[in-house]
């Protein structure tokens, strides 16, 4: 299938955002990103003594930013979990979707080649350059995810975490200067980037298993995955229905974590508890 429809459809991304400077920091930069220029939604409260984690935030393939964080329920995160984040927009390609040039498996169908490595890195130095950035981690949806998996290969010098939803390990040699924690997420009935291995974008390319299982290779994991909880991720299944495994014998900054939804569809309905749940591995790794 040559056009994956990896869009969010119908989302509740409604609700307060953090994009405007806090009064205490008005001559710093809050626009970042060139011909493609983000808001960087900082805390109100905002205090220039302390370091903050920075989120960047990638949509799916035919989403855009503000869909994505209201699907993430990350719309008021700046203040209430405190951090910087970014939420940027991919490229417009010829059929009116935007997109990240995450590698082969997807999702530049058009063969444009923007430069989605660079454009999200000079971003990170340039917010480091401007904030006090403690730690920077991305999490992305379907294309999203492939192109975080991406930039933890080649900008690992500043890219401390990933967590991904419906994504997998990028195909392209991956040669990460540094441990990057991982976070897998994925639905067994995903029927758009399937859970398991096989041939994506005309590709051979790693499904969720197996995309752990290189980056724990990656990372220098001496262990085998275990059992480390249930979470509950998806809405429309009551309780903690998923299961989370870690990998052990990880070093420190280099975990390879999967959490699995069972028959869990390509864009699950986020239950209540999920950026709980995913700011707490953030903050943990």
């Amino acid at each position: 299938m040559r056009r994956l429809a990896l869009c969010l459809l119908v989302i509740a991304a409604c609700g307060g955002d953090d994009a405007a400077a806090p009064i205490d920091a008005p001559m710093r930069q809050t626009t970042f990103g060139g011909d493609r220029p983000v808001t960087l939604q900082v805390p109100s409260d905002f205090d220039a003594t302390k370091t903050y984690p920075l989120l960047i935030i990638l949509h799916g393939y035919g989403a855009n930013a503000f869909l994505q964080q209201g699907y993430f329920k990350l719309n008021d995160a700046a203040t209430a979990r405190q951090m910087l984040i970014l939420v940027p927009d991919g490229t417009l390609d010829s059929g009116g979707s935007q997109f990240w040039n995450s590698g082969p498996e997807c999702c530049d169908f058009g063969g444009i080649a923007p430069d989605d490595v660079g454009y999200i890195g000079g971003m990170i130095d340039d917010v480091k350059a401007a904030w006090p950035v403690a730690s920077v981690a991305l999490l992305g949806h379907s294309n999203g995810a492939f192109m975080a998996y991406r930039m933890a290969c080649e900008r690992a010098d500043v890219v401390d975490a990933i967590a991904g939803l419906a994504g997998h390990a990028s195909s392209l040699p991956c040669t990460p200067s540094r441990p990057v924690s991982v976070l897998h997420i994925h639905g067994t009935g995903d029927a758009t980037v399937p859970y398991e291995t096989g041939v994506f974008g005309g590709v051979q390319s790693p499904g969720a298993v197996d995309s752990v299982t290189l980056w724990a290779t990656k990372n220098g994991c001496t262990g085998a995955r275990a059992a480390a909880g249930m979470k509950d991720l998806d809405a429309n299944q009551a309780g903690a229905e998923s299961t989370a495994e870690a990998t052990a014998g990880c070093p420190a900054g280099g975990a390879a974590d999967l959490w699995t939804i069972p028959d869990g569809s390509h864009i699950p309905p986020l239950a209540a508890t999920f950026p709980d749940d995913l700011t707490a591995w953030l903050a943990a790794h």
